[in-house]
């Protein structure tokens, strides 16, 4: 008789987009030299999202993590507090956004002239355009290794994850099997939306993931804080 496949009990992921930050006004580079947190509009938005969980319709969260940048986090801590969540929030430094080394306090116009970023999607995924800075590979690794860490530490849980836009690219690439090479698919999900993922552990057929739901800013939709209005979705 064939051994029955084991099937682990699925985590999921609750993964949260950073509200806007004031790197993101001010059009710089924003790594952990440089970026100092939310916006004022960015405050109002994590608080319409921490609105969301008070009704309880979002359902319970097990355990709270957060990129180290100081925009997820304080994203982060305004949505526990609004929602009356009393969890700690565990910061892992792999939930990171994209890390772009020696460019970090630079304008991105900055950037793209003295790295010619115009060639960007052709160029080797493996190795890193700016020193000290990620490779796209690397990245998506990177984030891989974290959610990893995450899901096997909590099976079963309901974790909500405070990140970024790349670090939710980067997970939406894990679970569809896309390859780094595949920067065309990077999506720009809006800022305080709500994307979540489902992993379980088959003993047949390895991981298997599941998105539930992505890119879901209703809390923002028709107020002076919806991100339609803002013009640039980077980081």
């Amino acid at each position: 008789m064939a051994n029955t496949p084991k099937i682990t009990e699925p985590t999921r992921f609750i993964l949260v987009r950073h509200g806007e930050s004031n790197v993101m006004v001010d059009g710089v580079v924003g790594g952990l030299k440089t970026c100092s947190g939310l916006s004022a509009k960015g405050q109002q938005q994590a608080n319409l999202l921490g609105e969301r969980f008070v009704t309880g319709s979002e359902g319970s969260i097990d355990i709270v993590y957060s990129s180290p940048l100081p925009r997820a986090r304080e994203t982060t801590e305004i949505l526990l507090r609004v929602a009356s969540i009393n969890h700690e929030i565990n910061i892992h430094d792999d939930l990171e956004e994209f890390r772009l080394g020696e460019a970090d306090g630079l304008t991105w116009e900055q950037v793209r002239e003295k790295y010619e970023l115009s060639d960007f999607e052709q160029r080797d995924p493996f190795v890193a355009i700016i020193p000290g800075a990620d490779s796209r590979a690397g990245f998506r690794h990177r984030v891989g290794e974290a959610l990893s860490f995450v899901a096997q530490n909590h099976q079963g849980a309901t974790v909500l994850i405070g990140c970024h836009g790349g670090v939710i690219s980067a997970a939406m690439a894990i679970a569809f099997g896309l390859g780094p090479g595949q920067w065309h698919t990077e999506l720009a999900p809006d800022v305080t939306s709500i994307t979540e993922l489902e992993i379980r552990t088959d003993s047949e057929r390895g991981r298997r993931w599941k998105c539930l739901r992505y890119n879901d800013s209703a809390h923002l939709r028709g107020t002076s804080v919806d991100p339609l209005s803002l013009q640039d979705t980077s980081h």
